[in-house]
């Protein structure tokens, strides 16, 4: 029986960082009177995000739901005082839609629990209203605390992997012009839209960041961007090849350009081709693949790691 190997455990700075803004939320929520510290902890932890743009998300529809469900909640209990179950069922039917037009439709879910939580809270212990205000200090107290730590400590930069993934898109493509120019197989495009889709992402991740020096990043996403839509060049000419029905003849500046890359043609492939149509097509695209390829590589060399 084979076993799998496991990469080995290790803890990450997010993971640190989570249970340290936990630790000084509930030192400072528990400083005040009437504080459910477990609020604050879920707050710190809820903003936690791998992204400060994601955080702030995080943290607008957290204070977007508790405020809309404390709102309600103490509104129902006030018309309806003895009938607490009655409360959250017609209260539920009219929140629901109502947080729809006022584009909190992200913060139902929270929204309907705090109304709940508000609606059957304890009267001998307090007030809804009391509990209401509460709840929305001690959620505020870690979101506060969670964001500051997450933008403090080393916040979120993806540029070098970025240029990393860039580095291994360039990298599969001579053993893919290989195994269709001298195999004449097709290769398989999969791989390389699942290199692409992920440069794409990380890409706008990187580009929403909004701290620090907001307007470098800008600029640098937008040089990375111009990155990418070379290599969607690259891309889109690998595909076409891969279309066509039957190669052409590579041209002699064609075979110098493959045999830097290490692809050499057969003596019969490399010379002049005939001026017909398939060998036209096959090499503009062949040529347009190459021409995205060395303009890539040279914006790159230009994007070393920073620290932006």
């Amino acid at each position: 029986m084979s076993h799998r190997s496991h990469p080995p455990y290790r803890i990450g700075l997010r993971t640190v960082k989570t249970g340290l803004a936990v630790i000084i939320a509930l030192l400072l929520d528990t400083q005040r009177p009437s504080a459910i510290p477990i609020f604050a902890a879920i707050g710190a932890i809820v903003v936690m995000s791998r992204t400060l743009s994601d955080a702030i998300t995080a943290a607008t529809t957290q204070l977007a739901g508790i405020t809309c469900g404390a709102l309600a909640g103490c509104l129902f209990t006030l018309l309806f005082p003895n009938d607490r179950y009655v409360a959250i069922g017609l209260g539920l039917i009219l929140l629901i839609p109502i947080c729809q037009p006022l584009r909190i439709g992200f913060a139902v879910p929270l929204t309907c629990i705090v109304f709940v939580s508000v609606c059957l809270y304890d009267p001998a212990r307090g007030t809804p209203v009391a509990y209401a205000v509460n709840r929305f200090l001690d959620t505020s107290i870690g979101l506060a605390v969670g964001f500051a730590v997450n933008s403090v400590i080393k916040p979120y930069n993806n540029h070098a992997l970025i240029l990393r993934l860039f580095q291994e898109y360039l990298e599969s493509y001579p053993p893919a012009l290989s195994e269709l120019l001298m195999q004449g197989h097709y290769p398989v495009l999969a791989p390389f839209e699942t290199k692409m889709r992920r440069l794409h992402d990380e890409i706008r991740l990187f580009r929403e960041q909004p701290f620090p020096n907001r307007r470098q990043r800008k600029a640098e996403a937008a040089y990375l961007e111009g990155c990418y839509q070379l290599a969607e060049r690259m891309y889109l000419a690998l595909s076409t090849l891969s279309g066509m029905d039957t190669l052409g003849v590579p041209c002699k500046r064609s075979c110098q350009r493959l045999c830097a890359l290490g692809i050499t043609l057969s003596a019969g492939e490399a010379p002049y081709p005939p001026l017909d149509e398939n060998n036209t097509v096959f090499n503009y695209h062949l040529n347009t693949l190459l021409d995205a390829r060395g303009f890539l590589i040279g914006l790159l060399q230009n994007a070393a790691p920073k620290q932006i």
